[in-house]
């Protein structure tokens, strides 16, 4: 990390304490300091200025005879103390000078994938606190960091009866070394171990894991519940209003994407063009880029995050895709906007074994660049990435689109009929009810800040208390969003 200028630590001081600057007066004992560090590690990194009076944000300075003792303190804390051994960036602590007055700055950088305690505890940072976290939070944070193999877990309550075997034998039969199975069971109880879609158990009995039942099971969602795909389709630009049409795909990794693809096609309106004597049909949006973001969506999501879903957007103006979990340590929106993404699997055995399956997993490692040059060639905007305790690609239209019924065969629909366009949707928020704006006001902020709560949206529409809950509720009834938490810590998200 480069050098801090002074005008640069001085502004860092003025602002105070945040989720990744904290200030001391002293140095505290090598405990504390360790606590401190532990938890700006597992957050997002950040500073320890010591030498600052944290209320006044007054400089006051380490005095020299105390310096090596700081400096050590906090080496001690991060070798030492911290499990495992936190690296500093730059590794030693560095000095400053301002107004005369010496002050020494730790600075831990971004998490590296790693999970860190001391003594015995998990910190986190929170806003200015640094907090245990509790044992789900800790398994949660396992899983976004990819140091929990779920897809290894014996499935719940499964057994290797809840296996297609039919499925087992299409897939092997498409490998190189599908003709030289056997073709009784136990030999292929043997090929699903050695493919870890299944597992021994202490007791030597054999059942499916998580990855056996996504791919083989005949009905995967009774024991991975939040495995389904939810799609919802909008008739306006926000969600505010009641959805049009919604469908919860389920079934195995392959029926997962073929199902919510079939679902975005049914209403994509396509422009027709005939060229020679051929007709060109031109859909709305770049439907192999969709795909990839599908198979994305279900090859990295996080599914130890129970009760959480993969859903599809369908708004007039454009497509979301919300996935469960975190991007991997490593792996950056930057780098996704620049289409300069490691390949870096949250579920590998899912994904090899889908790359075996002709249409799904050719673009290992470049299909981020793929969905970027597909919108480019058709002259659509790029896919928008962002991460919000999830992680969302929002494919953008050409220009609004009606909302269609599903197409029947051998019958298209131009995108460029401005009438059918205007009709579909308000031209502007005047002809939307005072109620139905400070609705839309809520949706726009959590596809934003991806949440809300009852005091947000007085401050943000100026509600009354009793006012905010029944609009809030209303979006829940609508299935625009959903609750999450109870009383006073009450939240409201995307379904």
């Amino acid at each position: 990390m480069a050098r801090l200028n002074e005008v640069a630590l001085r502004r860092l001081i003025k602002g105070g304490e945040t989720t990744t600057v904290e200030l001391k007066v002293a140095t505290p004992r090598p405990v504390e300091m360790a606590e401190r560090l532990c938890g700006m590690a597992n957050a997002q990194g950040g500073m320890i200025i010591i030498g600052v009076e944290d209320l006044e944000r007054k400089v006051v300075g380490v005095p020299d005879e105390r310096m090596a003792m700081t400096k050590d303190v906090i080496l001690r804390a991060a070798r030492q103390i911290v499990k495992p051994a936190l690296v500093l960036d730059p590794p030693e602590p560095e000095i400053y000078a301002i107004d005369g007055k010496q002050l020494v700055v730790a600075t831990v950088p971004p998490n590296n994938g790693s999970v860190y305690q001391s003594g015995g505890v998990f910190w986190v940072r929170r806003g200015t606190h640094t907090v245990p976290l509790s044992v789900s939070e800790l398994i949660e944070m396992a899983n976004d960091r990819g140091l929990v193999h779920w897809e290894l877990l014996p499935a719940r309550k499964a057994t290797m009866e809840d296996i297609d075997v039919e499925k087992v034998e299409a897939h092997l039969r498409q490998r190189s070394t599908g003709s030289r199975q056997a073709g009784r069971f136990e030999n292929r109880e043997q090929v699903l171990i050695g493919m870890e879609c299944a597992v021994v158990l202490d007791d030597g009995k054999v059942v499916p894991t998580n990855a056996g039942i996504l791919f083989f099971g005949h009905e995967p969602q009774m024991h991975i519940m939040q495995s389904e795909i939810d799609c919802v389709l909008f008739r306006g630009a926000t969600g505010a209003s009641r959805y049009t049409d919604k469908k919860v795909i389920t079934g195995t990794v392959q029926e997962l994407i073929d199902g919510a693809e079939t679902f975005l096609r049914s209403y994509m309106p396509v422009e027709g063009r005939v060229e020679g004597w051929k007709r060109i049909d031109i859909p709305e949006y770049p439907i192999e880029a969709l795909r990839e973001a599908l198979v994305n969506a279900v090859m990295h999501r996080d599914y130890s995050r129970y009760g959480e879903s993969i859903r599809v957007f369908y708004y007039a103006d454009r497509i979301e895709i919300h996935s469960p979990g975190l991007l991997l340590p490593g792996v950056t929106v930057e780098q996704m906007e620049k289409g300069e993404v490691q390949s870096r699997l949250r579920n590998p055995v899912l994904a090899n074994l889908l790359r075996d399956v002709p249409g799904y997993m050719e673009r290992i490692g470049s299909g981020i660049r793929f969905m970027l040059d597909e919108t480019r060639r058709m002259g659509l905007s790029a896919p928008q990435f962002r991460e919000m305790n999830e992680f969302i690609v929002t494919f953008r239209s050409a220009r609004v689109s009606p909302i269609l019924r599903p197409q029947e065969p051998q019958v298209s629909k131009t995108l460029w009929d401005e009438d059918e366009q205007l009709s579909a949707l308000p031209t502007s928020t005047e002809e939307l009810s005072e109620k139905e704006q400070r609705l839309e006001k809520a949706i726009v902020y959590v596809q934003e800040h991806g949440f809300i709560t009852n005091g947000l949206y007085r401050d943000i529409t100026g509600a009354t208390d009793k006012r905010a809950f029944r609009d809030l509720e209303l979006l829940v009834e609508r299935g625009s969003l959903k609750r999450v938490g109870s009383k006073r810590g009450r939240r409201y998200e995307l379904p």
